[in-house]
């Protein structure tokens, strides 16, 4: 792929960041700011001239900050809120979130790594590693990314072989009895042939004690290794092929039981210790493999490019299911083994002209084998399920897209784009319920009820943009971009599947992008405003109802919101970040109400939508102080405010998380004639208690709380060598 350099880029360093929080060698402090090379447009451009309201992080700056999965970016980045949800997650950007993590469910904000997209929320825990950068994109991203794309896109670049010998070690001991080590080779095994692997490990003692099952749970124990090859057979021809092997076992992430419907002061919860009547356990066994090959040499200098992948993942989970009532133990079991496919081919023109142009084809299949239920672990019928899903289901994705640029002259350029997307859905199976046990064997009979399900959608998304470049220093744009994102089906096991019909959101955004005074100040903004229809709102029920549980259309939603980026160099050797986000996010006038987890009717009209805080912010503060011959130190600190917000479209007080503020801090050592450095750093210094879920659980009678880590502290080493 060819590189274009804009005209306004004074500096550009490929995985360093402009923007906050990616902090780069702290030598460079004392001249201007260095500018990132994006692929947010699929192709490389520098992030101050890219017309895409985002955020970049380096690989480096996340490992130093403890970011080691997708879950833990929402520490260092407003913009992102991250609900975790009993072994599964979900990510909402700009209040536009998909709260259905089942089988069925399809994200808000696609999730990508090395162009590789998947779709089940379990995967969003998965390990970040030798990392180039990530890249966070707010607002539909539909017209190049495709389906699920309606709030954002969160792109995970890893680095790839490249033609110099290197490696690199890093190792860390924390509290908790945390013990990470990461490691990387790098060899030319020739001149067009280069290596690569890379791993990491990750164990660290549970955050919380279960008792009387006598586990600890939030725990960590995982590993991950990849291999990459690169090849570059002529001068037209690069090809890459990666595979890489996960594997997770563990307690996993538990929630904390109160009473149903029942407002709780954090304050008054042990968050250490909570009680679980049956075991839990999360064991993740994938692989993953990727390739890509770009070819440069047809008429016009177009590129195209072949990429594709197949990843396989075979997940179980269990978690405490006891009744609130009973107390006899139960225990929700999940078992899926989703395999996926992506496969894309891309023509793009040189990316210097006045014209530029892409256009492709998208292929996405997964298909997914579900092995599921509420098991009871005590009690007359242990061994038994109260109820259990057998189901099959494939998922189909296709899509045409092009995109458009047309340079007018020195200050102005257009852009459209447009894509069209054919959504397949289908799930065969049944769900059975035995009596016997929901009635203490006063009925003493099963009720298999079908879960087949079929949708088929398709819709088409369009861009259009203008950029105007009053001066080398500033970019403006103005932009309009519709997303979508798929509907679905659902139901409690003891209902009829209903099906629910796709989201689509408006976004009209104006933004600018700054470098002033000689590039020592980077000032971004962007204010948008979003209208959503068919918002897809979930609710639970008993497992014995008439009603299906699930996710539902319940009608539109306005969202209007200010983002602003601020990044100045402080003397010589001090850097200073702020990223800020303020939301309104409420429903409009709905025509009808609906019906909540009791079976109440419930006018939702005005409501805040769930996963939305009115403010966050994050701000830091690096300063380097020189030692001379030793080298230099380097201290950090930096902070996250969030406002309130709701886990519910319902917005009961329950289901609210308070205001926090949080903060970390670490000090770092690295000496001038060698390539290592030592760090200490202590995260959530004040050791709030963070909430990372609150919910009615209708099916074991309880609410269910999640939170954030508490306080940790630990010394990380890194050696680099060439």
């Amino acid at each position: 792929m060819k590189t274009m350099i804009p005209a306004r880029s004074k500096k550009i360093a490929l995985g360093i960041s402009a923007i906050p929080l990616a902090i780069a060698s702290v030598n460079s402090l004392a001249a201007e700011l260095e500018e990132v090379v994006v692929t947010a447009n699929r192709v490389e451009t520098s992030a101050q001239d890219t017309a895409v309201a985002l955020t970049a992080y380096t690989g480096s700056t996340l490992a130093e900050s403890g970011i080691s999965n997708v879950i833990a970016l929402q520490n260092i980045d407003p913009s992102i809120n991250v609900t975790t949800s009993n072994g599964a997650a979900y990510v909402a950007i700009r209040g536009i979130a998909s709260t259905d993590v089942t089988e069925t469910g399809d994200p808000s904000v696609s999730i990508a790594r090395d162009g590789f997209f998947t779709n089940r929320s379990f995967g969003v825990f998965a390990n970040m590693y030798d990392l180039q950068r990530v890249e966070v994109l707010k607002g539909p991203q539909g017209t190049l990314f495709g389906r699920n794309s309606t709030g954002g896109l969160i792109n995970i670049i890893t680095n790839r072989p490249s033609d110099e010998l290197e490696g690199k070690v890093a190792l860390e001991v924390g509290n908790y009895n945390a013990r990470n080590i990461e490691a990387m080779l790098n060899v030319p095994i020739t001149e067009k042939v280069q290596a690569r692997i890379s791993g990491i490990n990750r164990e660290h003692d549970g955050y919380r004690k279960l008792e009387p099952v006598g586990q600890r749970s939030d725990d960590e124990d995982n590993y991950s290794w990849r291999a990459q090859l690169a090849f570059q057979p002529t001068e037209t021809l690069d090809g890459w092929i990666s595979y890489q092997k996960d594997r997770v076992d563990q307690v996993g992430d538990t929630p904390f039981n109160g009473p149903l419907e029942t407002k709780l002061d954090i304050d008054d919860i042990d968050t250490e210790n909570y009680t679980n009547y049956s075991q839990a356990l999360t064991e993740l066994d994938g692989e993953r493999t990727r390739w890509e090959v770009t070819y440069s040499g047809l008429p016009g200098d177009i590129d195209v490019t072949y990429s594709g992948g197949i990843d396989k993942q075979d997940w179980a989970h269990r978690l405490d299911g006891t009744d609130s009532g009973t107390l006899i133990p139960a225990q929700f079991v999940q078992n899926e083994t989703p395999d996926t496919t992506n496969h894309e081919i891309r023509f793009a023109t040189p990316q210097d002209k006045a014209f530029t142009a892409q256009f492709g084809y998208f292929y996405f299949k997964e298909e997914n084998t579900i092995d599921s239920g509420l098991l009871q672990n005590g009690g007359p019928y242990a061994g038994r399920y109260l109820i259990k899903f057998d189901y099959e289901i494939e998922t189909e994705s296709k899509a045409y897209f092009a995109h458009l640029g047309y340079q007018i002259n020195d200050q102005f350029k257009i852009t459209a784009g447009a894509r069209n997307t054919d959504d397949k859905k289908e799930r065969t199976g049944n769900a059975v319920l035995d009596l016997e046990v929901a009635t203490f064997g006063f009925l003493p009979f099963k009720i298999t009820t079908p879960g087949n399900g079929n949708i088929d959608n398709s819709q088409d998304t369009y861009h259009v943009g203008l950029e105007w470049t009053p001066s080398e220093d500033t970019l403006v744009y103005l932009k309009r971009d519709t997303g979508y994102k798929g509907g679905g089906f659902n139901s409690n096991g003891s209902a009829p599947s209903i099906n629910y019909d796709p989201e689509e959101v408006t976004t009209w955004e104006i933004g600018t992008k700054n470098d002033l005074f000689s590039n020592r100040l980077q000032l971004n903004a962007a204010l948008y405003t979003t209208e959503y229809e068919g918002y897809q709102a979930s609710q639970s029920t008993e497992v014995i109802s008439g009603e299906s549980a699930g996710v539902f259309n319940v009608g539109s939603a306005t969202i209007n919101g200010l983002e602003v980026q601020v990044l100045a160099l402080v003397g010589d050797n001090g850097r200073f970040d702020l990223n800020a986000t303020y939301l309104d996010a409420t429903f409009d006038n709905l025509d009808d109400p609906i019906v909540d987890g009791a079976g109440n009717e419930v006018d939702i009209s005005g409501n805040d939508l769930p996963n939305a805080p009115d403010l966050s912010f994050t701000l830091g503060y690096e300063h380097v102080f020189p030692l001379g011959n030793q080298g230099e130190l380097t201290a950090k600190v930096d902070a996250k405010y969030s406002s309130s917000f709701y886990y519910s479209a319902f917005n009961t007080e329950d289901l609210k998380s308070p205001s926090y503020t949080t903060g970390n801090v670490s000090l770092s050592y690295a000496p001038g004639s060698y390539n290592w450095q030592l760090q200490a750093y202590v995260r959530n210094v004040t050791d709030e208690d963070i909430l990372a879920n609150a919910a009615r659980n209708y099916v074991a009678h309880w609410n269910t709380y999640q939170f954030q880590p508490p306080r940790t502290y630990g010394v990380r080493f890194t050696y680099n060598f060439k």
